[in-house]
């Protein structure tokens, strides 16, 4: 029993530096929300695009610590598959559900800011997950 609240605060403490991530660019996409208007850049889909990026990576880093945790190999490959399929469904879901509601006025450069945001959550999740996996193996 006491392993598994261990394992629990441990994998909070690893899932902090993606809730200071999203919490610094909500921050910043607010902040800055008239400036990116002059550009050309809708801050909104930023910031829904930062909620939704979030929530996928928060599943996907559930999914993942599931995976390291277990001893099986297909569980943590079926983890794995899922974790990654779910990222790209959100992903996907969402550019396609802006794509149809802002019709001809969509923000091309909001969706690449998306992106970059994505590839922001997915490096510091895989960071933070081979840590988490190199703690595993020493213990």
């Amino acid at each position: 029993m006491e392993s598994k609240q261990m394992n629990a605060k441990l994998t909070r403490r690893a899932f902090l530096p993606i809730l200071i991530i999203f919490i610094g660019v909500s921050l910043i996409l607010v902040a800055a929300g008239s400036w990116l208007g002059e550009q050309n850049i809708d801050f909104r889909v930023l910031l829904a695009g930062n909620v939704i990026l979030f929530l996928a990576t928060g599943l996907s880093f559930y999914l993942y610590s599931k995976a390291l945790q277990g001893n099986n190999i297909q569980l943590f490959l079926r983890m794995m598959y899922s974790s990654l399929l779910l990222k790209m469904v959100f992903g996907i879901a969402g550019t396609l559900l802006y794509l149809f509601l802002a019709g001809k006025a969509v923000s091309k450069a909001a969706i690449l800011g998306c992106f970059v945001l994505y590839i922001v959550y997915t490096f510091v999740e895989v960071k933070v997950l081979m840590r988490q996996s190199k703690l595993k193996k020493n213990a």
